[in-house]
C-alpha cells in the first residue's frame, strides 16, 4: 500500500513538471529573463520621473530587489554597461520602512542593501543602485532629478504570438462599441474573458496599453451588484480593487477611466450601466491555442431578486425595490400589501434603504390602503430601520420619478406582538 501510495505522488509531481516545462517562462519587448523576472537595461540617464515614464510606456516598473540573490544578480546583470541605476524605491524618510516599491507591493522593510547612513533624504528622496568599487551592490538615495541610467522590470510571461503578453496572460483591445454581454461574448470568441485586474501592475499595464489602443474608457470584467459585493466574471478571487474614491456606486458593471480629460482619473475604476456601451479589453492565458470556433457560453449579469412589487405578501417574507440589488427603474410604481396572522402585527426591517432624495419615495401606511394612517414617508439615504403596524396588515408603495436611480430597498417582514406602531431604530 505504501509503495503505491509513494507511486502515486511520483507521478502526480511528474505530471506538474511536465505541466511547467510546457509553458517555459520568456520575457517580451527586449527584456532579459534574470532569476524568474524580466529585465532591460536602459543605459542612457535620465532623471527619476523620466525612467519611470519610460519603464511605463513598456507596461513595466523600475526594477525592485525584494532579497540577497536578486540583488546579486543585478550586479551580475548590468555587468559594464553603467555604474549606477536607479531603481523602483522612493522613500518618504530617513526610515526603510519608510521607502516603499514602485510595484505597490509595500516598503524595504523586509529586506534592504542600503549602505551605510542611507537612506537620507536630505540628499534626496530616490533610491539608486551601485554597481562601482567598495558600494558594489549597495543602494544609496539622491535627488530625483539627478540624471542616471536605470534597470525596467516585467513579469516572466509564457511564448504566445499574442502583441500584449504580460505575466502569463494575452490581452486584446478592441475599439467596438460593446454592452457587456456583447463584450464578453467577443471575448469568449478569443478563448477569453472580460479581463479581471489582481494587482497595480496589471492595472497598470491595461491602463498603459488600452490607452493606446481604445478610445473609450475600457469595460472590464468584474460585477458590483451591492456594496462589498464584487466578483470578477472569470471566476478569479477578488484581491484587488482600484475604484475612484468619490464616485460611489450607482451601477453594476466595472469601468477603467482612459483619459486624463474625463472626471475620473486614468486608471482608476468607476461603476456604469451594463446596458451602456464601451470599449472593451480582453484576457486569456497565455500560451494556449484557441480553436476556430470556440464554444461560447451566454454570460448574463446576476439576476435581481424577486422584489414583489404590487403583490399580496404574507409574514415571513422579503420585498425590494425592483431589480434588486441593482438599480430600480425610472417612472416606477409599486404597491406592497402585507399580511400577517390576525392576533400579530407586521414589523418590517429596512436593511438596506438608498433612494434619490426628495423623487423617488417609500410611503409606508398602518393598513391596507392610502387612506390608512402613514407611519412614515422615506427618500435618501437611511441607515437600518424598523417600521410597525399596529394591526395585521401594512401597505407600502415606492414612486420613482423620470430621472436618476440608485440601490433602492431591502426589507425583511415578520410577525411581532406589540400595541404600538411607528418607527424604530
Amino acid at each position: 500500500m505504501q509503495f503505491y501510495s509513494v507511486l502515486l505522488l511520483v507521478s502526480l509531481l511528474l505530471l506538474l513538471t511536465i505541466s511547467e516545462a510546457s509553458y517555459p517562462p520568456v520575457c517580451t519587448s527586449g527584456f532579459t529573463l534574470i532569476n524568474g523576472k524580466c529585465l532591460r537595461i536602459f543605459v542612457d540617464v535620465s532623471t527619476h520621473t523620466a525612467a519611470e515614464k519610460t519603464c511605463k510606456g513598456y507596461g513595466a516598473t523600475l526594477v525592485t530587489v525584494k532579497n540577497s540573490i536578486d540583488n546579486r544578480a543585478i550586479a551580475d546583470f548590468t555587468g559594464n554597461n553603467a555604474n549606477l541605476f536607479w531603481m523602483g524605491l522612493y522613500c518618504f524618510d530617513s526610515d526603510v520602512s519608510k521607502c516603499l516599491w514602485d510595484d505597490a507591493t509595500g516598503s524595504a522593510e523586509v529586506y534592504d542593501n542600503f549602505a551605510a547612513g542611507f537612506p537620507h533624504i536630505a540628499l534626496g528622496n530616490c533610491v539608486y543602485y551601485s554597481v562601482q568599487g567598495a558600494l558594489a551592490g549597495m543602494w544609496l538615495s539622491s535627488d530625483c532629478n539627478d540624471r542616471r541610467s536605470f534597470i525596467c522590470e516585467l513579469p516572466a510571461s509564457h511564448a504566445d504570438p499574442c502583441p500584449y503578453n504580460y505575466n502569463g496572460f494575452c490581452y486584446t483591445f478592441h475599439n467596438t462599441a460593446s454592452t457587456y454581454t456583447k463584450g464578453q461574448k467577443i471575448c469568449e470568441q478569443e478563448c477569453g474573458n472580460l479581463a479581471s485586474i489582481h494587482s497595480a501592475n496589471e492595472n497598470r499595464y491595461i491602463m498603459t496599453f488600452g490607452g493606446r489602443a481604445t478610445k473609450e474608457d475600457l469595460l472590464l470584467g468584474g460585477m458590483w451588484p451591492a456594496d462589498d459585493v464584487y466578483n470578477w466574471v472569470d471566476g478569479s478571487l477578488w484581491e484587488y480593487e482600484n475604484f475612484d474614491p468619490i464616485n460611489v456606486r450607482d451601477s453594476v458593471c466595472v469601468i477603467m477611466s482612459n483619459g486624463d480629460s474625463r472626471p475620473i482619473a486614468l486608471g482608476m475604476w468607476y461603476s456604469g450601466e451594463c446596458k451602456n456601451e464601451y470599449s472593451v479589453v480582453c484576457k486569456r492565458p497565455a500560451g494556449i491555442q484557441c480553436p476556430p470556433n470556440p464554444t461560447i457560453v451566454p454570460v448574463t449579469p446576476m439576476p435581481a431578486v424577486q422584489s414583489f412589487c404590487n403583490s399580496s405578501v404574507m409574514a415571513p417574507s422579503e420585498i425590494t425595490s425592483p431589480h434588486f440589488p441593482y438599480n430600480y427603474y425610472n417612472s416606477d410604481f409599486c404597491s406592497y400589501q402585507i399580511s400577517t396572522l390576525g392576533s400579530y402585527n407586521v414589523l418590517l426591517r429596512f436593511s438596506t434603504f438608498d433612494t434619490e432624495k426628495v423623487n423617488d419615495v417609500v410611503t409606508v401606511y398602518d393598513g391596507d390602503s392610502t387612506n390608512d394612517p402613514v407611519i412614515g414617508v422615506y427618500a435618501g439615504s437611511f441607515y437600518p430601520f424598523t417600521v410597525i403596524s399596529t394591526g395585521n396588515k401594512m401597505l407600502v408603495t415606492f414612486k420613482t420619478d423620470k430621472s436618476n436611480t440608485r440601490q433602492g430597498f431591502s426589507g425583511r417582514i415578520t410577525s411581532y406582538s406589540t400595541t404600538e406602531s411607528g418607527e424604530r431604530d
